[in-house]
């Protein structure tokens, strides 16, 4: 009975709450802050360890990654985390300390926390650089022996702007180097901190597009290992394009997406447009969340792709919905739920946190929020940096906003209900699962539906593993290695995708 009644709460409808609601169940009103002194505070990331809690990520203009902060999964700061749930000036601890800027963060299944950015100043020369820490915030010696790692690819325009992880723990980090020309970059380490030598050439690969300018500012894995690097390139004079490259999992490029490779999308021929953060729907489809700046304000922009890289002409207008609603924002979080609706969230100059949703189709989620929308901080204002969705579906998002007397900015995180799952989003496919409960290897057959992936995620939504579906008749998924606790497993075929629920013993 308990176990029914757990695989209830983890998973059972939210029929009862208001989609785009504030869930009261964190810290009261759906929303908590920790504000600092200086008002230079920019929200970059976050993450959930695999206890629930929330690692948040900010920095400074001045001191780089000014601090990771831990709030419980109620919404509380966690006390337990550095100094009163705070870990300041982290870069103190960096060699050659000063011009470090922190952009992006992971979290690793052993809860250790990733930070990387760019070291650029007029005394060192540029380079991407990473530092790991401990669970609980201490710099953690055994990454690189130091905690710490400059990583150059001999350009002068060696910049890191994001990470990822892939499934056996590998480091994926990626931006843009070149001298003369500035190429798509994208490096490979192990988990102690050195370079995956069986990745490009000595662990890293650069791929050039036409233009001169070229950068990534978001990687994704794919579950069957392949790399999507997207963010933009100059494609005319003085205007930039959406860009995504497509590589196999040993850094050469996957020659059969896109034109080699390699998509571009004009968003509006008459601005700048660039890809921020990817991410996958249950069928393979990519989203592409950016923004296409005009000249007095910057629009949140989707575009959806085939898993080809062909663009999606099913969704929005010809595959692109720009956001005209709200106020725009120059930063674009993309996250896909269960029922493959889209939830997007950004802001405009700190005055604005937005969080929309959209429908499968790319028509705005009406029933979302006020006509689609969720503007968080109305008065005090300021901007959403990530998106986050639990395994019950409840969304995380973080950014920063204003104190509420203007003089501080604040680390600041809201929880919105998500309303009740569109069922008709869901594969009719059933899986069954035996022996469920399970001690470890779980079965099913595999003969009408021929799956070729497994994605395993625990009971935050946390992508903890991917497997090959190597068997078109009775199949097996190993859970051997993984804690006890519910998952949550999404099939994924040619045609076809499914979701079931197992209890690990």
């Amino acid at each position: 009975m308990k176990k029914l009644i757990l695989l209830f709460l983890l998973f059972g409808a939210n029929a009862f709450s208001q989609a785009g609601s504030f869930d009261t169940t964190f810290d009261e009103d759906g929303k908590t802050t920790v504000c600092f002194t200086q008002d230079t505070h920019f929200s970059k990331g976050s993450n959930f360890q695999s206890d629930g809690k929330i690692i948040y990520f900010g920095a400074n203009t001045i001191s780089c990654a000014y601090d990771l902060v831990r709030f419980n999964i109620d919404g509380s700061l966690d006390t337990n985390f550095g100094t009163n749930g705070i870990v300041t000036n982290i870069c103190s601890s960096f060699p050659n300390s000063g011009g470090y800027y922190a952009i992006d963060m992971a979290i690793q299944l052993d809860d250790k926390i990733l930070i990387m950015g760019t070291q650029q100043n007029n005394t060192y020369p540029n380079a991407y650089w990473l530092a790991r820490f401990t669970s609980d915030g201490a710099l953690d010696p055994t990454f690189n022996g130091t905690g710490f790692k400059n990583l150059s690819f001999g350009t002068i325009q060696d910049r890191g702007f994001c990470i990822a992880l892939q499934a056996d723990g590998k480091i994926l980090v990626g931006g843009t180097s070149g001298n003369t020309a500035e190429f798509f970059t994208v490096a490979r380490l192990t988990t102690s901190g050195g370079l995956d030598t069986t990745f490009g050439v000595g662990g890293k690969a650069q791929v050039a597009f036409s233009g001169t300018e070229s950068m990534a500012n978001s990687i994704l894995v794919q579950p069957d290992g392949r790399i999507l690097l997207g963010g933009y390139t100059v494609n005319a004079p003085y205007a930039k394009d959406f860009a995504l490259v497509r590589l196999l999992s040993n850094g050469s490029i996957d020659t059969s997406f896109g034109v080699n490779g390699k998509v571009i999308t004009t968003v509006d021929s008459n601005y700048s447009d660039a890809i921020t953060q990817l991410a996958l729907q249950s069928d393979g489809k990519i989203v592409a969340g950016g923004f296409t700046s005009f000249e007095v304000a910057h629009k949140m922009a989707v575009v959806r792709y085939l898993s080809n890289g062909s663009i999606d002409t099913t969704f929005g207008t010809n595959g692109i919905n720009v956001i005209t609603d709200g106020f725009g924002g120059q930063n674009c979080s993309v996250a896909v739920q269960a029922d493959n609706k889209i939830i997007v969230a950004g802001g405009w100059q700190g005055s604005y946190f937005e969080v929309f949703r959209f429908l499968n189709s790319g028509a705005l989620d009406t029933a979302f929020g006020t006509n689609g929308l969720v503007n968080a901080f109305p008065v005090t204002g300021g901007y959403a940096s990530k998106v986050l969705i639990q395994a019950d579906n409840k969304i995380v998002v973080t950014g920063s906003s204003q104190s509420a007397d203007f003089t501080a900015s604040c680390a600041s995180v809201i929880r919105l209900n998500p309303g009740t799952l569109a069922k008709d989003s869901f594969s009719n496919s059933i899986v069954s699962l035996f022996p469920n409960p399970t001690t470890g290897v779980v079965s099913f057959d595999n003969s009408i539906n021929s799956f070729e992936n497994v994605i395993i995620y625990n009971y935050l939504g946390q992508d903890v593993g991917k497997q090959k579906i190597n068997s078109v008749s009775d199949s097996q998924i190993n859970l051997s290695n993984f804690s006890n606790g519910v998952y949550l497993l999404k099939f994924i075929g040619e045609n076809n995708n499914a979701v079931a629920k197992v209890l690990k013993e």
